[in-house]
């Protein structure tokens, strides 16, 4: 029996105001989720390469440090640090999955949260295939306790579909709690700056080491 744990954030937001610039009045032009997959008993290593940050700044654990407090240094010593990590532990992978807003079909701009669902499972079908048991925390922010059902049900469904059995378990957690959702964000963050800004550091330090997929 395999276990994992798998982490999941966003970048982007969920508006759809396309015809002003993002920032100024408009929306993301993307939207990118992101997932951390920790094999069993590898949390610490992750949580020590969020602590270092705030080692670094003399900041409280308790007082969350977001992804947008990152400088692009830090975002480097960040990506190196993932890569560190899976070269030292093969069971760590890291996955992103990015849709462009300006080729949603119309039925879906209303229907965010279905979108959301799609992308999470499209991103989420192949690594949690590899295991018999995995503990999943979506950041609740996005995902709310209320609607973690049907994200939940949608994953369950297609792993049944495609002949996988899966002990899933999902809980939406709060990512001040878990260093591990917040090294989520830093990801999505990364790859966020990809596709939003055009900036090169996902493909210089990252690109081989997370699996990207694009749906539209």
């Amino acid at each position: 029996m395999t276990s994992a744990s798998i982490f999941l954030d966003e970048s982007g937001c969920l508006g759809w105001v396309l015809d002003k610039p993002n920032g100024k009045g408009g929306s993301s032009r993307f939207i990118v989720l992101a997932a951390i997959v920790v094999p069993e008993g590898a949390n610490k290593n992750l949580e020590r390469l969020v602590r270092g940050f705030y080692k670094s700044r003399n900041r409280k654990a308790s007082s969350e440090l977001k992804s947008t407090e990152l400088n692009n240094h830090d975002r480097i010593t960040f990506a190196r640090g993932l890569v560190r990590l899976k070269q030292n532990n093969p069971g760590f992978s890291y996955h992103a999955v990015v849709v462009e807003k300006g080729g949603v079909i119309a039925s879906l701009i209303n229907k965010t949260e279905v979108l959301y669902n799609h992308m999470a499972e499209r991103m989420l079908n192949a690594p949690m295939a590899l295991h018999t048991r995995v503990e999943f925390y979506p950041d609740q922010r996005t995902v709310k306790p209320r609607d973690k059902n049907a994200l939940h049900n949608y994953l369950e469904t297609r792993l049944a579909i495609d002949g996988h059995i899966v002990e899933l378990e999902t809980t939406p957690s709060d990512s001040g709690t878990f260093k591990e959702i917040q090294a989520t964000d830093y990801l999505a963050a990364i790859v966020g700056a990809k596709f939003e800004e055009a900036n090169p550091l996902f493909d210089q330090e990252l690109a081989g080491t997370v699996t990207l997929t694009k749906l539209i």
